[in-house]
């Protein structure tokens, strides 16, 4: 009662306040109450019989309609007995306030979720809301998670005994009905690493601040790679007030260096790089680095390359310019590669490594005794320094259950006096309401539950999770799904969490006007976000965060395509709006497949034609570190196709007009803003009469790959206008080169 009168201006209770969560008695109880929301005041008379609450008066649904007067509303546990298929008639109004089980459910009525009621998990074998009916999960107003404890699980089973007779099994979907499904939004479900996190860190420096985005301790998180390695999964063990930084150096010097392998290639932040003691005496193997200001140390983190390393080394510190070196630490067990040793030292000035000659005798690789003499000196690729300034306040950092297995990229980059944004992503993975399948044979099986929508239906899915989804192989079978509902503004996928799937997290098809944004995916195979068939039109696709683990996790064979043709966003319609949108670890990012699909697919095969088809607005994307392209749009020559409302072109695929002129699209199609690094290619082989607008590259294997082209309809466009290829030489990867267009 405490819980939900804190939500409302105005509360009179007639009856005792047991009663206010409308809890259901076999007995008749009877109460009153006035509410004030939002300046409007609602009188309800209710009763309370037979397993039932029957409310006099207007009561509030959802955003999906409004119960007349006299609604009865029937305690959705008691009408349905478990593994039995029942369904909710066409006048029925049934609430799920506790557990339920069921084999399945057809909902011709109205299915609605007590969102007051805390850790409701409603386990089914299948769900679907026909024609006319609405199944409601939270609202707009009223999200699953608005009060404390309260959240939403629902688990679409395997081996239910229900099997739908034409959609069979594991599903939720609804054909021309409404589902609106609302978790507790989030102010960001992405955010960008702000700092550099090293291997082995647990402290996670972010762009934006994570209480004000609503993260909270025990969500689960994935950091996205930078290295064209492994993006990683964490929870959140704390967020408090950051214990260490990498500190800043105002000065190196060494006891010997080779000069053209100098002190400072240790400090550089270049692994490609090193500090070389070669032929220095006995005493003369030594860096000592001055620090910016007065810190207290938490560790030094260096990279020796083998075979020359120290095997034992000593750790001093200075707390003044003109003070006395003193031990930190004695180090017996140096090796080559990276190495953290924990510190405990305040108010220090510089720090010194001191390699103990003797020990650098007969050194080997891999640990081994080999025969590489101590007079060959030090390789001393990188070496870093961590703590807090002085009486500096720190900055509030998330930490994680468990360190990073590699380094990551986070802040700006600066290159030739140009500044870059290149930092992993940081998702947050967790959602008060869960949809989940079961999963104990789900890699093995690579089956999931899958969602849908057709007809003439609504899909309003916000700030839900959804888990182990999707079924290999199988058409139509994909986590959330739009289909072949034609113009549909009103169908909204924001904010989710699709995490494992199987076979496509996000599924356009036949549909235009619907929004997706702000969803994160992680390891969903074969595509992120996919337009199925060619037609789809005009949809919002923004702001997603699309992360593979390993792009060998999601590069498989799907519905009859090979692996090599998944990719963060598969988009075989390119007339819809892709803006903001970031891909990693995928074996592409954003791929527009022209040649693959060059009369379209489905129920649109014959009736478009991809490679023609005018580009909607395209800017602000970003893709990294995908094994093959980034941005791929594979033969792309937009043309003055001439359509019907749903996409279906009636003329215009042709090269040339009627009278010979050229039949290309003029203005040129723009891909404005994108930003591609790490990746192995980024372009295409061949297109025409589409532009690159200030596109910026950095560290890919090829900035640009484009073998053919043609002159523009379009006279004043040109291919690349304003572009930016910039290469770091301190990163092992990428070069420096532009392919094309001829």
């Amino acid at each position: 009662a405490t819980q939900v009168l804190s939500h409302f201006s105005v509360m009179v209770v007639k009856s005792p306040p047991s009663k206010l969560g409308f809890a259901m008695g076999s007995a008749a109880e009877a109460f009153a109450f006035v509410v004030a929301i939002g300046g409007a005041s609602l009188l309800f008379g209710s009763r309370v019989a037979g397993g039932m609450l029957v409310t006099q008066g207007m009561g509030h649904v959802g955003e999906g309609g409004v119960a007349p007067e006299d609604t009865v509303w029937k305690n959705a546990s008691e009408q349905c007995p478990p593994d039995a298929s029942c369904t909710v008639g066409a006048e029925e109004r049934w609430l799920i306030t506790s557990n339920m089980t069921a084999g399945g459910l057809t909902v011709r009525g109205v299915l609605k979720w007590d969102a007051t009621v805390p850790s409701i998990t409603l386990t089914i074998g299948w769900l679907l809301v026909e024609e006319g009916g609405l199944f409601l999960v939270g609202s707009a107003r009223e999200p699953i998670g608005m009060y404390p404890g309260v959240t939403a699980r629902i688990h679409i089973r395997r081996g239910s005994i229900s099997r739908h007779p034409i959609y069979g099994s594991r599903f939720l979907g609804g054909n021309s009905s409404t589902i609106k499904i609302f978790g507790l939004p989030k102010k960001r479900v992405w955010t960008l690493l702000n700092r550099a996190a090293t291997n082995g860190s647990t402290e996670l420096f972010l762009k934006h601040d994570p209480v004000a985005m609503g993260w909270q301790v025990g969500d689960a998180v994935g950091v996205a790679t930078t290295s064209r390695g492994s993006s990683t999964r964490h929870r959140i063990a704390a967020i408090r007030e950051a214990t260490e930084e990498q500190l800043s150096l105002a000065g190196v010097a060494a006891g010997a260096q080779e000069a053209h392998l100098p002190a400072s290639n240790a400090v550089d932040g270049n692994m490609g790089s090193l500090w070389s003691s070669y032929e220095g005496a006995p005493d003369a193997h030594w860096l000592s680095l001055n620090l910016s200001s007065l810190s207290n140390l938490t560790r030094v983190r260096l990279h020796f390359q083998a075979p020359r390393h120290a095997p034992a080394f000593l750790l001093e510190i200075k707390r003044s310019p003109d003070g006395p070196w003193e031990l930190a630490a004695n180090v017996t067990n140096g090796q080559p590669g990276w190495q953290d040793i924990k510190l405990k030292s305040n108010n220090v000035h510089s720090i010194r490594i001191f390699a103990i000659y003797r020990s650098m005798w007969n050194r080997g690789y891999d640990g081994q005794r080999g025969s590489e003499p101590a007079w060959s000196g030090l390789w001393l690729n990188e070496l870093q320094v961590f703590g807090r300034i002085v009486g500096k306040t720190m900055p509030t950092v998330v930490v994680l259950d468990t360190p990073l297995a590699a380094d990551h990229i986070g802040g700006h980059r600066e290159i030739e006096g140009h500044s870059f944004e290149m930092a992993a992503e940081v998702v947050n993975l967790e959602r008060t309401v869960t949809i989940t399948g079961t999963h104990d044979d789900f890699f093995e099986s690579m089956e999931g539950f899958s969602t849908m929508m057709m007809g003439h239906g609504v899909m309003d899915v916000r700030y839900t999770r959804l888990e182990y989804c999707g079924r290999r192989n199988k058409m139509g079978k994909y986590c959330l799904h739009l289909h072949m509902i034609g113009k549909c503004p009103e169908c909204v996928f924001q904010g989710n969490a699709i995490v494992d799937g199987q076979q496509v997290g996000i599924t356009i098809h036949g549909t235009h006007d619907a929004l997706i944004s702000s969803n994160t995916l992680w390891d969903v195979r074969a595509a992120g976000i996919y337009t199925e068939d060619g037609n789809e039109m005009n949809n919002m696709i923004s702001d997603n965060v699309v992360i593979c683990s390993h792009w060998t996790v999601c590069a498989v064979p799907w519905l009859g395509k090979p692996s090599v043709q998944g990719a963060g966003l598969y988009l075989i319609g390119p007339t819809n709006h892709i803006l903001r949108n970031r891909v990693a670890g995928y074996e592409h990012g954003i791929y527009v497949p022209g040649s693959a699909h060059p009369k379209g697919q489905g129920y649109a095969f014959g009736r478009v034609c991809p490679q023609n088809m005018p580009f909607g607005n395209f800017k602000g994307n970003v893709n990294h570190d995908c094994w093959r392209y980034g941005l791929y749009l594979d033969n792309q020559y937009p043309r003055n196709v001439v359509r019907d409302e749903n996409g279906y072109v009636k003329s215009g695929c042709e090269q040339f007009t009627a009278d010979g002129e050229d039949n290309g699209i003029s203005p040129a199609a723009v891909i404005e803003d994108e930003f591609d690094w790490h990746n192995m290619f980024v372009g295409q082989y061949s297109a025409g009469d589409l532009m690159y607008l200030r596109y910026v590259s950095v560290n890919n294997g090829h900035s640009m790959y484009w073998k053919t082209s043609k002159n523009f309809a379009d006279t004043t466009a040109h291919h690349m206008k304003d572009c930016i290829i910039a290469n770091d030489r301190m990163d092992p990867y990428g070069r420096l080169q532009v392919y094309g267009p001829s």
